[in-house]
C-alpha cells in the first residue's frame, strides 16, 4: 500500500549550490563555474561520512580549459564509488546528421506489456558529459523534465527513448538501485503490466501513456532538509586543517544526498503546482521520495470522470428545476461545486487520487445555464397556455369576450392618441336555434367553429376575431373607416352565405349571418356606445331579412346578393 502521510522521507539530504554559497566561496572558488576538484573531494567526504548514495544534478559537459587533470580526477572518483550517480540530458534538434551514441551499460532493459505507451518525447540530441566519466560508470541518469500545456510541471518522467534505446530517468535509476542495495534483490529488467503500472519491487506506480507519473508534492510545509554547499565545502576544510566539521560527525550518515543549484541565477528553476520558482534538485528528491514510497498520484480514469460530471450535472439539474427561486438555485448549484472540489482535494490529499476539476466545472456550469434556459422557455410555455386558456374560447378557438373587451379598451387608447379610426363588427349567426333543434346541438358546436374560421381566414392578421357569446361574434377591424368596414362586413356575410357547412354523418348545410357595424370615434366614445351602435345595425339586418349588413336608418342596407 502506499504510504498516505505524504511526509518527506528523513533520509533525504538536498546539498544546495545556493545564492549564499556564491558568495561565500566566491574568494575560494571564484565564480561559477568551479573546478571540478570541489566535487570530487565532496564524493571523497560524503563517503567517509557515511552517506547510501550521492546524486548530482549537475552535468560535467566539456573538460575546463586549464583544468584537465582535475576533470579526470573527478572520473577516477566517480569510477571508484558505486553509489555516486551523475546526470545527463537528451535535447531536441532539428538536423541531426551525428547524434551520439551511449554506452550499453546505461541502457535499461524494458519489458512493455501496455498497449499505449511509448515513452516517446521526440528527443534525438544527447548532450554529452565527459568521456572519462560516461565510459567508467553505469550510474547516469537523465534530468530532462516535462511540463503542461501551461508551463507548469505536475508530471515525471520514467523512461526516455533515444535512437530506439531506453534511459532511465535519473530519480528512477536511484530509486531502483536503492531498493535492489536494501532489499537484496536485483531488478535488472523493468516490468509495466497492461494495466499502464511501472511494477518496481512490490510497488505499483500508475503510468500515463507517455510512460510519465503524477508528482505528488510534498510541500510547502513539508520540505526536504537543506544543507547549503558553503557549509560542506567548510567542514571538508576544516578537515583538511584537523578541525571539526562544521556538520558534526555522521552528519550524512546514511543519507541519501542530493547536489545541485537552487540559485536563481544558475536557471536550474521550475513552475510546479505548489510554487513558479521551485529548485530542480528538489523535484527529483521528490520523485524519487515518490517511488520509495509507492506514493505517486493516480487519476481517475476517464469513464470516473465522465460519471462525476453526469452526477454533478444531474444534481445541478434537480436543483434548477426543483427551486423556484434563481438565487437560491445558484447557490445550491454553486454549494454542489465548491463541495465537489473539497472532495477532490480529500482524494487528492488523503489518497493520492487526481479527480478532474475543470471538466466537471465547465459540465456543471454548462448544465446549469441549459436547464435554466430550458425551465423558464417551459415556464414562458405554461404562462402562455395558462394564458390563451384565459383569453381564448375553448370551442371556436377564438379570443373570447374578456379579452374583446380589454383589446377594445386599447384600441380606443390608441386611437385616441394617434389620432386614428377602428371599426366594429358585430355579427349573428341566422336560425341558430334551429340547427340545434334540427340536428342536435353537437351540429351546433361545429357550425360555430367553421364559422369562426372563416370568419378568422376572411380578415387580416392584426384583426381580431372573438366569440361575444353564444351564437354571437365580433371582429375588430384596425384602422378602417366607416365604408371600409361596411365593405369588409359585407365580403364576410357573402364568404359565410358561399359555404357549404359539413355536419356529423356527411350531412352539409348553409348558413347566413347578419353584421351591425360601427367606427370609432364617429358611431361611440365608449365601448358601451361603440357596440350598442353596432348592435342596432346588426337588429335592423335581422328585421330587413337577415343574411346582411345593417346600419342605421340613414345608412343605406348593403346586402350579400348586391
Amino acid at each position: 500500500m502506499a504510504n498516505k502521510t505524504k511526509k518527506v522521507n528523513p533520509k533525504i539530504v538536498i546539498i544546495s549550490v545556493d545564492n549564499a554559497s556564491l558568495d561565500v566561496l566566491e574568494s575560494d572558488l571564484g565564480r561559477w563555474p568551479w573546478s571540478r576538484e570541489v566535487y570530487a573531494d565532496t564524493i571523497n567526504y560524503l563517503t567517509k561520512d557515511g552517506a547510501d548514495s550521492m546524486n548530482f544534478d549537475l552535468m560535467f559537459v566539456g573538460y575546463q580549459k586549464g583544468f584537465e587533470h582535475k576533470d579526470i580526477e573527478l572520473a577516477k572518483t566517480i569510477a571508484k564509488h558505486n553509489n555516486v550517480y551523475v546526470s545527463m540530458s537528451f535535447d531536441k534538434r532539428d538536423e541531426v546528421n551525428n547524434a551520439p551514441d551511449l554506452p550499453t551499460a546505461l541502457e535499461s532493459n524494458i519489458e512493455n506489456h501496455s498497449k499505449t505507451i511509448n515513452f516517446d518525447y521526440d528527443l534525438n540530441y544527447c548532450n554529452l558529459i565527459l568521456d572519462k566519466i560516461l565510459n567508467s560508470t553505469k550510474n547516469i541518469g537523465i534530468i530532462n523534465f516535462l511540463r503542461d500545456d501551461d508551463n507548469v510541471s505536475r508530471r515525471s518522467p520514467t523512461f526516455f527513448k533515444y535512437k530506439n534505446k531506453y534511459y532511465p530517468y535519473m530519480p528512477l535509476k536511484l530509486a531502483s538501485d536503492y531498493i535492489s542495495r536494501h532489499e537484496k534483490i536485483n531488478i535488472d529488467k523493468y516490468i509495466i503490466n497492461e494495466k499502464n503500472q511501472l511494477l518496481l519491487s512490490n510497488k505499483k506506480i500508475q503510468l500515463d501513456d507517455k510512460g510519465s507519473m503524477i508528482i505528488n508534492w510534498y510541500g510547502p510545509l513539508n520540505t526536504f532538509k537543506y544543507v547549503p554547499f558553503w557549509k560542506v565545502y567548510k567542514s571538508i576544510e576544516n578537515e583538511k586543517r584537523g578541525l571539526p566539521s562544521l556538520l558534526g560527525k555522521d552528519f550524512f550518515k546514511d543519507k541519501i544526498v542530493f547536489i545541485g543549484a537552487t540559485a536563481n541565477s544558475l536557471y536550474d528553476i521550475k513552475s510546479t503546482p505548489l510554487s513558479s520558482v521551485y529548485p530542480g534538485i528538489e523535484v527529483q528528491a521528490t520523485v524519487f521520495n515518490n517511488l520509495l514510497d509507492n506514493n505517486s498520484i493516480k487519476r481517475a480514469s476517464g469513464n470516473i470522470s465522465l460519471s462525476i460530471c453526469l452526477l454533478l450535472g444531474l444534481l445541478t439539474g434537480i436543483a434548477v428545476i426543483k427551486v423556484r427561486q434563481p438565487f437560491i438555485s445558484t447557490l445550491i448549484s454553486v454549494a454542489i461545486l465548491a463541495s465537489y472540489v473539497g472532495f477532490a482535494s480529500y482524494m487528492l490529499n488523503k489518497h493520492n487520487l487526481w479527480l478532474d476539476i475543470l471538466p466537471q466545472v465547465v459540465f456543471v456550469i454548462l448544465t446549469f445555464t441549459f436547464m435554466f434556459i430550458i425551465k423558464y422557455v417551459l415556464k414562458s410555455k405554461d404562462f402562455d397556455y395558462t394564458y390563451k386558456l384565459a383569453t381564448t374560447d375553448g370551442l371556436t378557438n377564438l379570443y373570447n369576450h374578456r379579452y374583446f373587451q380589454e383589446h377594445l379598451a386599447k384600441c380606443m387608447k390608441k386611437a385616441d392618441k394617434d389620432n386614428t379610426r377602428f371599426a366594429l363588427i358585430l355579427i349573428d349567426i341566422d336560425h341558430f336555434k334551429k340547427f340545434n333543434d334540427t340536428y342536435g346541438h353537437q351540429a351546433g358546436d361545429e357550425v360555430l367553429r367553421q364559422v369562426g374560421q372563416t370568419l378568422r381566414k376572411a380578415v387580416k392578421s392584426h384583426d381580431l376575431v372573438a366569440r361575444y357569446g353564444g351564437e354571437e361574434m365580433v371582429i375588430v377591424l384596425d384602422r378602417a373607416h366607416t365604408e371600409a368596414a361596411i365593405k369588409a362586413a359585407n365580403r364576410i356575410c357573402k364568404a359565410i352565405a358561399d359555404r357549404n357547412f359539413g355536419l356529423a354523418e356527411g350531412i352539409t348545410v348553409n348558413v347566413t349571418i347578419s353584421l351591425g357595424v360601427a367606427t370609432y370615434p364617429i358611431d361611440g366614445r365608449t365601448s358601451t356606445e361603440l357596440i350598442e351602435f353596432a348592435d342596432q345595425g346588426l337588429y335592423r339586418a335581422k328585421h330587413n331579412g337577415r343574411n346582411q349588413v345593417g346600419s342605421l336608418p340613414e345608412i343605406k342596407i348593403i346586402t350579400a346578393e348586391n
